[in-house]
């Protein structure tokens, strides 16, 4: 197993200073004038920021990026860590285990992790919809911790094991959507087992290999300014733990909207009702009227959004290597440079 996660990383390493990022070469995005303030505004105490913006439509492709006080600058050429957006390719991972047969989504993760339904034990679906009744964080860790040093860390599969072990349930069922950070690792933990092979080797393969997103990875090193930096046996970064680029997100978006891989159309399907505006699928947030999936992503120094339109055929994606704070956040903007295209596409 050692062997094959040094070849996984010297692989990531080939191709990340043997390749460079790679993105291709788009047209610039039309930004609407009041998307244009929030993006000064956003940056506007952010004197080295990179905001990189791309719009997918049946028509084209565009991209743009804009610094500090939102001028607008060349595209970098750069890796953005993506944080909780990985979730969405977990939940991807578990759809095609579902499609394979190796996985039920009714199963009691007590039954393939070793820990005793006596305590608590959810099921896989209760995982993959943030309905487990589980933390949103690890025992020991809040919001408050996001920031240049990975605060997941050293927090193995075994470590989450022993933490599930002494859960105590709060309330009773049903259990109600609830974001979870834990539940998503314990989603990985619960796909590892299944296949025996550790989740690093199996995310890293399939961004790479299964969805050819070959500058998507986890940053064993230091790999990007203020990034964190993951041990190849950690839980969480399979809830938070890939960096990539605006060119494999361009690419991952358009995964979904050709629809091609059935196990991807399964993962974004509305399964568990947040309110009234959206559900979950696995790790999807789905909004209730139109086939619109979407979620946002955040580290320490990074933040990351993406939105899907399947049946418009459109897609917005933004990658900042700055957090969202009280000046703005990606998924504000994001939603407004959608709104302003369905209002142009309704002229």
């Amino acid at each position: 197993m050692k062997q094959k996660r040094l070849l996984i990383f010297t692989l990531i390493t080939v191709l990340v200073l043997g390749l460079g990022i790679g993105i291709a070469v788009f047209t610039r995005v039309p930004i609407p004038m009041g998307v244009e303030n929030q993006l000064r505004v956003y940056t506007r105490n952010k004197p080295d920021a990179e905001v990189t913006i791309a719009v997918i439509t049946p028509e084209e492709t565009e991209i743009t990026a804009c610094g500090h006080d939102g001028v607008a600058i060349p595209v970098p050429d750069r890796f953005y860590e993506i944080g909780d957006l990985t979730k969405t390719f977990t939940g991807a991972i578990a759809a095609r285990a579902v499609e394979d047969g190796k996985l039920s989504p009714n199963e009691w993760i007590a039954e393939l992790l070793p820990i005793s339904r006596a305590v608590y034990s959810p099921t896989v679906f209760e995982l993959l919809t943030h309905s487990s009744a589980y933390a949103d964080y690890a025992p020991g860790i809040s919001g408050n911790d996001l920031t240049d040093k990975n605060p997941y860390t050293g927090i193995s599969a075994n470590n989450l094991v022993g933490q599930m072990r002494s859960f105590k349930l709060t309330y009773e069922p049903p259990y109600y959507y609830s974001y979870s950070n834990f539940g998503a690792a314990a989603a990985g933990a619960v796909i590892s087992q299944v296949y025996d092979v550790d989740f690093y080797s199996i995310l890293t393969i399939f961004a790479q290999e299964e969805l050819g997103l070959r500058h998507t990875f986890v940053s064993l090193e230091k790999s990007v300014e203020h990034g964190w930096v993951w041990k190849d046996t950690d839980a969480y970064l399979a809830s938070d733990g890939l960096t990539s680029t605006i060119g494999d997100m361009v690419a991952y978006a358009r995964l979904y909207l050709n629809g091609e891989q059935s196990y991807l159309s399964l993962a974004a399907m509305p399964m568990v009702e947040i309110n009234a505006e959206n559900s979950c699928g696995y790790f999807w947030n789905v909004w209730n009227s139109g086939n619109v999936i979407w979620h946002a992503g955040e580290t320490g120094h990074y933040a990351s959004f993406l939105l899907i339109d399947r049946d418009r055929g459109i897609a917005v994606i933004l990658l900042s290597n700055y957090g969202n704070d009280r000046y703005g956040s990606v998924q504000d903007i994001g939603t407004a440079i959608y709104a302003g295209l369905i209002e142009k596409e309704s002229e």
